[in-house]
Formats: structure tokens, sequence, C-alpha cells
């Protein structure tokens, strides 16, 4: 049994769909998560051989592309979700707090990149935006202080 078929038997993400939004396609849940529960299953569908502005970075020399729901999961300032590496060689997007069914599944970008591709104005809203992504190695004691364990893995060991 491959990845595919194996992540299929186990309808993960049967709980989230895709919809539009003002700011492009974003997940959603379809049923209330309790905090400390996986709400989205980002599975590796390759790696690439030079970061994008869609990929998600695993190590320092590593960036790869996540299936759908994850690929289009949104970035906030003040995330419902953080990250966890997984068995399926990407991110598992779990509840930092209770979600409600109908709400927007967001995470943290700079959890998982060191430094992005380019600085981007951020676009979330919240009421803590900080701006712009800079990346973790601009806010790794914040970073680390908000979300402890949820952020990559490669991240919590070393600084570069």
């Amino acid at each position: 049994m491959n990845t595919a078929e194996s992540i299929s038997d186990a309808k993960l993400n049967s709980h989230v769909t895709i919809q539009q939004t003002a700011k492009g396609r974003g997940v959603f849940a379809t049923k209330k998560f309790a905090k400390g529960e996986t709400v989205v299953v980002g599975i590796l569908i390759e790696a690439v051989p030079e970061r994008t502005i869609s990929s998600v970075q695993m190590d320092f020399n590593l960036h790869i592309n996540l299936d759908e729901p994850a690929i289009v999961t949104n970035h906030s300032c003040d995330p419902n979700t953080g990250v966890r590496n997984n068995q399926f060689g990407g991110y598992d997007f779990v509840a930092l707090s209770d979600i409600e069914a109908g709400e927007e599944i967001v995470w943290d970008y700079e959890t998982t990149e060191y430094e992005p591709i380019a600085t981007f104005r951020c676009l979330c809203g919240s009421l803590s935006c900080r701006g712009k992504i800079l990346g973790f190695k601009f806010r790794e004691q914040i970073l680390r202080d908000t979300y402890g364990q949820y952020i990559a893995d490669y991240l919590k060991t070393q600084s570069k």
C-alpha cells in the first residue's frame, strides 16, 4: 500500500473543506476541533530543487510541496493551529485552541520558514499582525516562546 492509499483509507482531512476567500483559497473546519487535536495532515508530494512561493521548508536545505488541503492553509500572525512534523514527510496542523465549525484554519508561516524567499506584507488582519512575514531567523525567541513544540523540528534544535 502506498502513502496515498493509506491516507485515503484513513480518511484524513475529512473534517475540513477548501473555500474561496478574499485572500484566495483557504481551509475551513466542518466540525469543532479541540485544543491539541490534529486538524489537517499535510502530506509530502515532492521535494523541490529550489524554494518557491508555495513550497514549505522542512530543513535548512529542503523545501517541499504539500498536498491539498495543507498547501492552501493560510497564514495568520494569530493562528489557530501550529505545526508538527509527521510520518508523511510533511506537517500536521494541530489546534492551538478550540476551533469552531466554519472557522478558517490558519498557521504562522514563520514556524517553518527560516528565511522566506521574499519579505511579504502580511494580510492576515489579526489584531496582533506583525505587518511582514520575515521568517524564523528574525523572530526566533518570540516564536519559540509563543508556539513551544509547534514549530518545525529542524528549527527546534539548531540555529543557522
